[in-house]
């Protein structure tokens, strides 16, 4: 049965890029497809270390967020918008995670760098509401 604040206590973090073109854009794709297999081989299952939730999601930048109240869909920019969220056991499988990457950062930040990439992270946050796990 699925309960309210199952998630309570729990460690998050949360990136989110976006990409200036469609060249940014496919070279993130690549990245994040990549990503995804080192997930599938680093992350821990089970234990203190334990990765609850992995997800990607991407949409367009939307012109006007103010709207949405509305049931209209605003118009989009040029860019696009990817977020990252993973929500870990406890603060230590977030740190461990973290230090894992010192296998590709050189690649993200050429990546971020080559491609002119915004990047916002929200990292070490503590899940304070949760419906459903």
């Amino acid at each position: 049965l699925a309960t309210a604040n199952a998630l309570k206590g729990k460690t998050s973090a949360c990136l989110v890029f976006v990409t200036p073109n469609e060249r940014a854009t496919e070279a993130l794709r690549v990245f994040i497809e990549g990503h995804m297999e080192y997930m599938k081989a680093k992350s821990h299952e089970t234990g203190p270390l334990k990765l609850i939730h992995y997800s990607f999601s991407e949409s367009p930048e939307w012109a006007d967020n103010s709207r949405w109240h509305t049931g209209e869909t605003p118009s989009t920019t040029e860019r696009r918008v990817f977020h990252l969220f993973e929500i870990y056991e406890n603060l230590e499988g977030l740190q461990h995670h973290w230090m894992e990457t010192q296998e590709f950062i050189g690649e993200y930040y050429e990546l971020i760098e080559t491609h002119n990439i915004e990047v916002h992270t929200f990292n070490q946050m503590k899940i304070i509401q949760s419906l459903w796990k």
